[in-house]
């Protein structure tokens, strides 16, 4: 698991991220196991970079080598031996150099690591890959000199997914620059067309400048995601900045999975509320820091309205009402299997969310489900639904 919090004073932005990975890689490894002989993890800028423990408890590759390591283990009771791989590749030399005490840390996996960048590397990534392997993507740049165009071949790779962390607060500042090596870069980034466009146009009503520019940048990148890499759905978690109320970056999953959709999403609520505590704690401190009234601002944390419910209890009715405007209406019907995941793609909640929000909807007559059978409390994928 994750360590503790304390080991991210000052950097509480990574903590959100660690979390995400690491919660992730554990019921992922879990799932994909069973259908799959190995996992491979790929990290295309490994570091380690502010690391404080020694074991690399507090980077992105350890925390992930040792989620697959449990998860491994796990597998190994259940009688099936899991192959786990890795792949990290570092472009400085010092950070790649203290890199390589990592194999001892982690036995049970077969590491190899790549000097240089990620971007010259991503062909042999591809190759030394094996083809029997799921394969798991992490992408956490420094910025957003990526050529998206150059790494397609290993976003497509079958049997894939990816974590992309995009580095929304640098690429708002400079966007609309009109400087030709930052539009280049930027192109290669976002090669989704008609995005510059967009965002000079007007937000639309009850929507404010700062989201919509937002909004247009991740949906931006999410279509390159999806067009480069081939994947059906890609979905996104915002970290903001720990003592400010506003977005330092967004992990984007890709999947062609229904399964990894929804195991984001679980993943993702869990860390919006790990993000929730992290950054009471990060502004507490700083209030503190600066007041000396520490007992004062401790006994105040449990106090303070956690906005995370405001903002999921919206995602939730977000969901009601997606789920009503994709169901047809009588006498058209849909499968079930086809509408929950397309709510899940549009809104932050669960699978076990959306299916409550069906049967509420059934219990009120919004909703048909003509083959709901008796005792059932949520429907099942095959039951055909309209709205009457």
């Amino acid at each position: 698991m994750i360590g503790d919090l304390g080991r991210y004073a000052g950097r509480e932005q990574a903590y959100v991220k660690h979390f995400l990975l690491g919660e992730y890689l554990e019921i992922f490894a879990h799932k994909i196991g069973s259908a799959y002989p190995e996992i491979a993890y790929v990290d295309g800028f490994s570091g380690p970079w502010q690391n404080t423990g020694e074991a690399f408890e507090d980077t992105s590759f350890g925390i992930a080598l040792a989620a697959l390591t449990r998860a491994k283990a796990t597998w190994k009771g259940l009688g099936r031996d899991l192959k786990v791989s890795a792949y990290l590749v570092e472009k400085n030399p010092a950070a790649y150099a203290n890199l390589q005490s990592v194999r001892t840390l982690f036995p049970g996996v077969e590491i190899k690591t790549y000097p240089g960048s990620f971007i010259e590397r991503a062909p042999e990534l591809l190759k030394d890959i094996p083809a029997r392997a799921f394969a798991f993507l992490f992408i956490d740049p420094k910025g957003w000199a990526i050529d998206m165009q150059r790494i397609a071949p290993l976003l497509k790779r079958p049997n894939s997914e990816v974590v992309f962390n995009f580095m929304f607060d640098f690429i708002n500042r400079f966007a609309e620059l009109q400087k030709p090596q930052v539009t280049a870069s930027l192109d290669r980034l976002l090669v989704a067309p008609g995005w510059r466009a967009q965002l000079a146009a007007s937000p639309d009503a009850g929507v404010s400048q700062a989201d919509h520019r937002k909004a247009v940048l991740v949906e931006a990148f999410a279509a390159t995601l999806r067009s480069l890499g081939g994947y059906a759905h890609v979905a996104e978690t915002t970290v903001l900045r720990p003592t400010q109320d506003r977005p330092l970056y967004s992990l984007v999953c890709g999947t062609r999975s229904v399964t990894g959709l929804e195991v984001f999403r679980d993943c993702q609520i869990k860390a919006l509320r790990a993000q929730s505590q992290a950054r009471g704690v990060a502004k507490l401190n700083a209030v503190a820091a600066s007041s000396r009234q520490n007992e004062l601002f401790g006994s105040l944390s449990d106090m303070m309205p956690d906005p995370t419910d405001q903002f999921l209890e919206d995602e939730h009715r977000a969901a009601g009402e997606a789920l009503l405007n994709l169901v047809p209406a009588t006498p058209t019907a849909v499968r079930w299997a086809e509408v929950w995941p397309q709510v899940l793609a549009r809104a932050i909640v669960t699978h076990a969310q959306v299916n409550a929000l069906a049967a509420d909807l059934r219990k009120s007559g919004a909703l048909a489900f003509p083959g709901w059978e008796a005792r059932k409390r949520v429907p099942d994928d095959s039951y055909l639904v309209s709205r009457p």
